[in-house]
């Protein structure tokens, strides 16, 4: 029954992050994109908003 306990706890431990700062995002990607980025991270040229056109 301990052993239960201490594996909930680790699991709430390890589901809210408290285990140190964990960086789930991409920083510094695009800080120097001006418009934008797409969805795979390239910067978009002007005018776009990158959502590709339906076929």
């Amino acid at each position: 029954m301990k052993l239960s306990y201490l594996a909930a706890a680790l699991l709430v431990l390890f589901l809210s992050g408290c285990f140190g700062d964990i960086d789930m995002g991409a920083t510094g990607v695009g800080e120097d994109c001006e418009h934008g980025l797409d969805g795979n991270g390239n910067c978009l040229p002007a005018g776009s908003d990158g959502i590709p056109a339906p076929h």
